[in-house]
């Protein structure tokens, strides 16, 4: 009977789960769009300490949410780069390895929201 009621805790789960990956892409998408305006412009080079500390914030929010969407790989790298730019705040030797690190996980938001297009 446990065997049983575990097995449709999961399958619910797994529903739920499958229902709301498209509502995170879409939030992925947003905030792709954002960390790519940002990379992409002059604040980088004017205002870095402000970029970096947006790469950061959305790092960190994507690392806590990827892994429990099913998306470990992302939560992985989003975990790096917020590690790097962390490591880059503390000193600004460290910025290619910040970048590289928020490329990575951009790369792999962009595989996420191609896979789930709005």
């Amino acid at each position: 009977m446990q065997a049983a009621r575990n097995a449709a805790y999961a399958e619910l789960f797994a529903a739920k789960l499958a229902e709301m990956r498209p509502g995170f892409a879409a939030t992925l998408a947003r905030r792709l769009t954002r960390m790519e305006q940002v990379r992409d412009s002059d604040v980088l080079l004017s205002s870095p300490a402000q970029a970096m500390d947006l790469f950061r914030h959305y790092a960190h929010k994507t690392a806590g949410m990827a892994a429990t969407m099913g998306f470990p790989e992302l939560g992985e790298l989003s975990f790096a780069a917020e590690a790097a730019v962390t490591r880059y705040m503390e000193n600004p030797a460290h910025l290619a390895a910040a970048l590289d690190a928020v490329d990575d996980m951009l790369g792999e938001m962009a595989l996420i929201v191609h896979d789930y297009p709005a």
